[in-house]
């Protein structure tokens, strides 16, 4: 049975709160030059964690992945953010829910913050607005951050996402033929009664 057709249809809007000074978008071509931007000033911190950020990375590369996370969505497999500073209107990275599990109702929750807005909490503010997203439109018991050794700030954002330590998995990770072993943590939606 094809798992995309077990989540729900959600529509494309933005997620924020009233005391958070970041909130999340839907990607659209209007975030295309603001994530280029951010990626390319961000080459150093980011491409040692996540692949798609290498060298050669463009302005197309940033236009494809906005079609394919705008295709995602639709095909429901997965949800992708923009994190945008309120305070400037600023591209600050990005963020979503991918590795959808529809059936054991899991994924995978992902991050990225552009260098110049790093400890502002970008990560965790929008670590926050996914899980609530998570737990509740897509009605997910379970999310995951897996976070390679070595990568101390992103194990930060977890943490203060309070995401509970699982333990170490061995090369769980590839980010340009090295293999990372990585670090789970995990979100639980809170029992009901």
């Amino acid at each position: 049975m094809d798992q995309s057709k077990l989540m729900p249809v959600i529509p494309r809007t933005p997620l924020g709160r009233p005391n958070f000074r970041f909130e999340i978008r839907p990607y659209d071509f209007s975030c295309v030059a603001g994530l280029y931007e951010a990626a390319d000033e961000s080459r150093k911190s980011v491409s040692p964690w996540m692949a798609w950020l290498h060298g050669d990375y463009s302005l197309q590369d940033a236009e494809n992945w906005t079609v394919h996370a705008i295709y995602a969505w639709k095909a429901q497999t997965e949800y992708e953010f923009v994190i945008y500073d309120r305070e400037d209107g600023k591209v600050t990275g990005s963020c979503g829910l991918n590795r959808m599990n529809a059936k054991d109702k899991v994924c995978n929750l992902g991050y990225w913050v552009r260098t110049s807005k790093t400890r502002l909490g970008a990560a965790t503010q929008a670590a926050s607005l996914l899980k609530e997203f998570g737990f509740g439109p897509l009605g997910l018991n379970r999310l995951e951050i897996v976070v390679a050794e070595g990568n101390h700030a992103s194990r930060g954002v977890a943490k203060k996402a309070g995401a509970v330590y699982e333990g170490i998995q061995r090369n769980r990770l590839c980010v340009d033929e090295r293999i990372y072993n990585a670090h789970m943590y995990a979100l639980i939606k809170p029992a009901t009664d």
